[in-house]
């Protein structure tokens, strides 16, 4: 994993302390007991609070602050008769941050919405991009990278993604954590 040194990483216990802490619901008070058995299991909400808040800061937060992989080994392509690369993202990418095929003059930063008025522009062998200004277009499980060279098999210079950690684990710069207290006061209901 890329820019590992930058990020920190919580265990799902230690994020859930964390929480706790910025939503000052620790320290507990500890000197009398109350026991109710109708109240909800706060901890299992505020996981839910947690997940949500970590999906959404992998698909909007600047790069930067989050764990990023080169997955260029476990991308499948295939082109077809025009040039068009697609190429299967693998499961544990979020989002690309920056895609580059052998024999492109530049890498590709910025990626076309499939509504976008642009990628229309990509569907035809005319108007599409070509090596020396390439364009791809983002339908979250593949991307269509425009332009490959035709009857050539096409190979990934760079893959590099935004993903989510395999084993669990909350990876994100400290710069995030200043996030939560108005992630609270905004997030959208729960699912």
């Amino acid at each position: 994993m890329e820019n590992s040194n930058m990020l920190k990483s919580y265990s799902p216990s230690e994020m859930l302390n964390l929480w706790k802490t910025i939503m000052h619901l620790e320290p507990v008070r500890r000197e009398c007991t109350i026991e109710r058995d109708d109240g909800i299991d706060l901890d299992a909400l505020l996981q839910l609070h947690i997940d949500q808040w970590y999906a959404h800061l992998l698909t909007t937060a600047q790069p930067e602050w989050l764990p990023i992989a080169d997955v260029k080994a476990s991308v499948a392509l295939s082109i077809d008769g025009s040039g068009v690369v697609t190429a299967t993202v693998p499961p544990q990418c979020v989002r690309p941050v920056e895609w580059r095929l052998d024999g492109w003059a530049c890498s590709v930063t910025r990626f076309i919405s499939p509504g976008d008025p642009e990628a229309s522009v990509q569907h035809n062998e005319w108007t599409r991009a070509a090596s020396q200004q390439p364009a791809i277009i983002d339908y979250g499980d593949h991307l269509q990278l425009c332009s490959g060279v035709a009857g050539t098999t096409p190979t990934l210079a760079t893959a590099r993604c935004v993903v989510r950690p395999a084993d669990g684990c909350y990876i994100f710069h400290q710069a995030a954590i200043a996030t939560i207290p108005d992630w609270e006061k905004s997030r959208p209901a729960l699912l």
